[in-house]
């Protein structure tokens, strides 16, 4: 069996809607937070994240390559469609996802109340276990943003 592993992350700056903060959304879960990323697409970066380790293990290339933010087409589009894009590539390539792994750096908002809802909504996409949990950046200077790391195992098995 070939088993492989693949890192991803992503960090979007956070502000309020009056200077220019999207709603946020987390792993496909829209949370009330008085804070939204900037970003050019809809600023998912838990599925960003998760995007870009299914797509390193895969050996394909990066989110930012796939759907660069200088395409008008991704202005705010719904991250839920990379990360089925990713997980389209790894089918075809006939690999299976074994589990992802998921870190969340923030202060806002509180990720383990979302916990549940976040892996649900997550593993109806990737269709294997999906773990979350929240930290926060504790007196270091990452206030104001949303950082996530993400660590995806993929298999395929041999043919004879």
């Amino acid at each position: 069996m070939d088993i492989r592993v693949g890192h991803g992350y992503d960090l979007h700056r956070l502000a309020t809607p009056a200077e220019g903060g999207r709603p946020m959304v987390v792993g496909g879960v829209k949370i009330e937070c008085p804070v939204g990323p900037i970003s050019h697409s809809d600023g998912d970066a838990v599925m960003h994240a998760v995007a870009d380790a299914i797509l390193a293990a895969t050996d394909h290339s990066d989110l930012g390559t796939l759907f660069p933010n200088s395409d008008e087409a991704n202005e705010g589009r719904d991250s839920a469609e990379f990360l089925c894009k990713a997980i389209e590539l790894v089918n075809e390539g006939d690999w299976a996802i074994g589990n992802i792994d998921i870190t969340v750096l923030c202060d806002e908002p509180n990720i383990a109340s979302y916990k549940e809802q976040i892996c649900t909504s997550l593993r109806k996409l990737v269709g294997a276990p999906v773990n979350i949990k929240g930290k926060t950046p504790e007196g270091t200077e990452r206030v104001k943003a949303i950082e996530v790391h993400a660590v995806a195992l993929v298999q395929r098995g041999t043919h004879s």
